[in-house]
């Protein structure tokens, strides 16, 4: 038999970077969107004389893309990634805290866009390259296939 399975709107949740240091950026309240992408690239199979294929190799890199409120205050958002740009740093995303489920790794700073529409609260949109690939921790709680989900009790 199928698992219903709810599907969970992202937030409130977190995204962190940094080890838990001076150095460390929490932009949880700044970002209005954050998903991990992934892109392939596959070799060209190669075919063989006696009429066989030898299978292209395929490899896969990731991205952290973001939508988050611009700052103006020292170690925040534009500051904070200005001056670590090219560095790596770890990232934990936690796409909703009632939740256990985290996405983990190491991304590569670039710097974030600063400016926009004049009057106006200006979101910029990053993208950082990840080292690898994300480690994804699924939410393996007893409850998590439940739906509807349970009420906690009062």
């Amino acid at each position: 038999m199928a698992i219903k399975r709810p599907i969970p709107a992202l937030g409130p949740g977190s995204l962190i970077f940094g080890e838990v240091t001076a150095d460390q950026l929490d932009i949880s309240c700044q970002v209005t969107a954050a998903k991990i992408t992934f892109d392939s690239d596959k070799e060209d199979d190669l075919p063989t004389l006696c009429g066989g294929v030898i299978t292209g190799e395929k490899t896969y890199t990731s991205k952290l893309e973001f939508s988050a409120a611009q700052d103006l205050e020292e170690n925040g958002l534009i500051d904070w990634t200005w001056a670590n740009a090219g560095k790596e740093v770890p990232f934990k995303f936690v796409p909703l805290e009632s939740e256990v489920a985290t996405i983990t790794g190491v991304v590569v700073i670039d710097p974030v866009e600063f400016g926009g529409d004049v009057k106006k609260r200006n979101i910029s949109d990053a993208e950082f390259d990840l080292v690898g690939l994300p480690t994804f921790t699924p939410d393996a709680t007893p409850d998590s296939t439940e739906y509807p989900p349970a009420v906690p009790a009062p």
